[in-house]
């Protein structure tokens, strides 16, 4: 991986090692007054999540959703499922995927903080991260802080997600990447945009 200035990059090959430094950034996060951090889903960060359980700390902090798939809150396939089952965090804004997109975009953007103390992000081997997939009109949103995108790489293709304005906009931002089709994610577009950031952690599980 390329060791850029501004990111700061710990690369692990052992996964509890990987877990605890990972969880150990969150807990930091959440003990900042009035502490607000916007959470990814998908498997890498589930264990990461259950480690953090485990500390009282993470109830100081109001949790939300980077991005969410465009399906029941129930369904196996939701990120808000996979955050509450492995953090049961207390306070968890969430997009309300039961009302229409537009409705649901609009309902999150309203209870946005004017700025989050951390974001913990994935990237995919495409370069996409959160939802913003790299054809998607929503990677050059300068404007709104959320977007509607769709991906035809996945089963579910309707997504909800933050924006690059909010991302960047965070204190800090922690990306996690797991295995060696990961190793030049974040040199690929649109995650690349991650690189202006003057705050941001990568941790690497080889």
């Amino acid at each position: 991986m390329v060791r850029y200035p501004l990111m700061n990059t710990k690369t692990f090959s052992q996964e509890a090692d990987f877990i605890k430094e990972s969880a150990k950034i969150i807990l930091e996060a959440c003990k900042l007054p009035n502490a607000k951090i916007a959470l990814s889903g998908g498997q890498t960060p589930e264990p990461i999540l259950k480690e953090l359980s485990h500390h009282v700390e993470k109830d100081n902090a109001t949790f939300y959703q980077v991005d969410e798939r465009y399906t029941e809150k129930t369904s196996p396939d939701s990120n808000q499922k996979m955050i509450r089952d492995s953090l049961n965090p207390k306070n968890f804004i969430t997009f309300d995927t039961s009302l229409p997109i537009e409705e649901a975009l609009s309902n999150y953007q309203n209870q946005l903080p004017n700025q989050f103390d951390l974001i913990v992000l994935g990237i995919g081997t495409d370069g996409h991260t959160a939802s913003l997939f790299p054809n998607s009109p929503a990677t050059e949103e300068e404007s709104s802080p959320v977007a509607h995108t769709q991906t035809s790489e996945f089963t579910i293709p309707d997504r909800l997600t933050l924006t690059f304005p909010p991302i960047l906009h965070s204190k800090k931002i922690l990306v996690l990447l797991k295995g060696q089709n990961k190793i030049d994610a974040i040199e690929k577009f649109p995650a690349s945009k991650l690189l202006k950031h003057q705050n941001l952690q990568v941790h690497f599980l080889v």
